[in-house]
């Protein structure tokens, strides 16, 4: 998985693994994804139709993305 920082300090952020599908549903789920939303589960299906997708309205901070693992410290 990888992600966008909105500042653009012009550092790629490092790519979080997720090998598997229940590897990928436990990190979505950690990162707090709601898999009620239409939008998300036709994400899901884009992610096994075709290897990516971007999951709508998913906005963490710094704070929040090291809390969750995603980031380094």
């Amino acid at each position: 998985m990888t992600y966008h920082r909105l500042d653009h300090d012009g550092t790629p952020p490092k790519p979080v693994s997720a090998e598997g599908a229940q590897a990928l549903i436990e990190l979505l789920e950690r990162i707090g994804v709601d898999f009620h939303l239409r939008e998300v589960r036709g994400a899901l299906e884009d992610i096994l139709r075709l290897g990516s997708a971007n999951i709508p309205d998913l906005w963490l901070s710094d704070e929040e993305m090291l809390e969750k693992g995603l980031v380094e410290s």
